[in-house]
């Protein structure tokens, strides 16, 4: 029972990882937030935060582009420069099936670097 129950959770866990690759095409961003800082400045401000409390996965980031993003496998943050400000768009497949609240202190961590 008890493997039952760990495959089950296992299951659950995996079909949450976003596809560090495409999720700019698959998913909206959860929310959109806006700054006059550079947003290299943004995208470090937001790893030192994210990776002070990973909430469960390893956080990384990655320049692709113009985007300076933040990865981890349940929430990505870009950062990049549009008309003048930076642009975070915030991702995350949490969705209601959150302990950790992750959702909620990913975005005040988004919100102390802006």
């Amino acid at each position: 029972m008890r493997n039952i129950i760990l495959g089950a959770l296992a299951a659950i866990m995996l079909t949450g990882c976003v596809n560090s690759y495409t999720y700019r095409n698959d998913y909206k961003p959860l929310e959109t937030f806006y700054t006059p800082k550079p947003a290299q400045n943004v995208q470090e401000c937001i790893l030192a935060e994210w990776q002070q409390h990973p909430l469960g996965y390893p956080v990384n980031q990655q320049k692709t582009g113009k985007y300076f993003s933040v990865l981890s496998v349940a929430d990505n943050a870009d950062s990049f420069e549009e008309n003048g400000k930076t642009v975070v768009n915030y991702y995350s497949l949490r969705g209601s099936l959150d302990p950790w609240r992750g959702i909620k202190k990913r975005t005040a961590a988004i919100k102390r670097c802006l």
